[in-house]
């Protein structure tokens, strides 16, 4: 499945040719202070992503990764668009960026802080203190692989 997404602006435009990966919103504090609040984002494989400018993009090196990750924010309107860890397989993207976000589940909550666990009530999908354990599978669309 082909699907287009983009900034709120439209300067940055992208496409995903393959399967994406079920939410987790990220609530540490660098993704709080880039985005102005947890940051919900899905995934795409690598190979399957293609960005319709590059230069629409300013790449930022995350503050805090122990994955060596940038995010690449919209020059024109600010928002970030993509997380990218280089030795992983897949680029994350906000997922609010999708026409239609809703077809997507949360799979999980990281990062959250334990004074932020009751805003978020009771929930059906984990919530981690921490980045997701490997042990929690999350689900890809018509694909049967997990990612951590």
């Amino acid at each position: 499945m082909s699907r287009r997404a983009a900034c709120p602006c439209g300067a940055v435009r992208f496409t995903i040719d393959g399967p994406i990966r079920d939410v987790i919103v990220c609530h540490c504090d660098a993704c709080q202070r880039a985005t102005g609040g947890p940051w919900p984002a899905s995934a795409a494989y690598r190979r399957d992503l293609t960005v319709d400018d590059d230069a629409a993009l300013i790449w930022e090196r995350a503050a805090v990764s122990e994955y060596g990750a940038s995010r690449g924010r919209c020059r024109d309107c600010g928002t970030v668009v993509f997380w990218d860890a280089p030795e992983r397989e897949t680029v994350s993207f906000g997922a609010a960026l999708l026409p239609e976000p809703t077809e997507i589940a949360v799979a999980a909550h990281i990062w959250v802080a334990d004074d932020e666990r009751a805003a978020l009530g009771p929930i059906d999908v984990p919530v981690e203190p921490g980045a997701l354990p490997a042990s929690v599978s999350v689900h890809w669309e018509n694909e049967d692989r997990a990612t951590g």
